[in-house]
């Protein structure tokens, strides 16, 4: 036990079969909900436990909380939300992960929710997130097919190369998500990306530092705090997918945007938002610092607003 401690403050890494891997156990605690022969409000009771595989977790059924989750796995997902597998049944509860922190490598996904049969529009693999940190993987939070309506509070994205990433191609995915309190932060590609039109409405919500803060194909509504250096890029991107509505960012008055350090003589980036279809809407708040860019604040040819409905003069 102590020259694994030593290795962990040292920095170096442990091997997988150095560790016990309580993938198995935690998974027949799973299954034994799933099978009626146990409780499914899981309580943890704040264990540190090591993944080696992903944990299989059917939103329907069961709640997981109090853990944090050492994810060693070298492939995949730490966490699978999904009805893969098991017999329909109707949703009758809320279940939620609670309480819970993953900490995994930027080879694997945090938690993934999808659902794979595309043949049943009733079917919805979301889960409610609280009080949930989800710290350095490829993608924290994936969402993919037959996903909507996902709540999130008080959650955690950091540290990864992705926050919240949605899947390209997603089928009856994308209604409306919540997302309150929190923060999505320390992302080395992008704190949101939408490869499919999604729609999310953030509420108190801080985007901190990403390299990009969000790629948007889908209408987003934001209130809260975005913040970053002058990283050479343009902050938020708005496109649009074929047959969908498009990117747009609609920011409350209260909202603010925040560019440390900013330089309007010498600035880095082109522009803050870039547009790239005229139903690209941004409606921007009052409290604004460093919007702006070697271009102007806006690039491209989408409808920009202030918060109160007057057109944005760049002044």
């Amino acid at each position: 036990m102590k020259y694994c401690l030593v290795l962990s403050i040292l920095g170096l890494a442990v091997p997988m079969a150095a560790l016990a891997d309580d993938s198995p156990a935690l998974q027949a605690l799973l299954d034994g909900c799933y099978a009626g022969t146990r409780g499914c409000d899981i309580d943890l009771q704040g264990a540190t436990k090591t993944l080696g595989k992903p944990l299989r977790i059917n939103p329907d059924l069961v709640s997981l909380r109090n853990a944090t989750f050492d994810c060693r796995m070298t492939s995949g997902t730490c966490l699978y939300v999904s009805q893969d597998g098991f017999p329909h049944r109707d949703k009758t509860t809320l279940n939620r992960l609670e309480g819970i922190t993953l900490r995994g490598s930027k080879a694997i996904d945090g938690i993934t929710m999808n659902y794979t049969d595309n043949g049943n529009h009733n079917i919805n693999a979301a889960m409610t997130l609280i009080s949930v940190s989800i710290q350095g993987f490829n993608r924290g939070l994936s969402l993919g097919h037959n996903v909507w309506g996902v709540d999130m509070f008080n959650v955690l994205i950091g540290n990864g190369n992705i926050g919240i990433y949605t899947q390209p191609g997603t089928h009856n995915a994308g209604e409306r998500s919540t997302f309150a309190g929190g923060t999505i932060y320390n992302n080395a590609v992008v704190g949101l990306d939408e490869e499919s039109c999604w729609e999310f409405d953030f509420e108190g919500t801080s985007f901190d530092f990403n390299t990009q803060q969000m790629i948007l194909r889908g209408p987003t509504a934001f209130t809260g705090h975005i913040e970053n250096n002058d990283t050479g890029k343009p902050e938020i991107v708005l496109d649009a997918l074929e047959g969908v509505p498009a990117g747009a960012l609609y920011m409350s008055a209260g909202s603010s945007i925040t560019v440390d350090g900013w330089d309007a003589k010498n600035p880095r980036q082109p522009c803050y938002v870039e547009t790239h279809l005229p139903y690209n809407n941004t409606k921007l708040p009052a409290a604004l610092y460093g919007f702006g860019g070697t271009q102007g604040a806006v690039c491209g040819p989408g409808k920009v607003v202030m918060w109160d409905g007057q057109p944005f003069t760049g002044k």
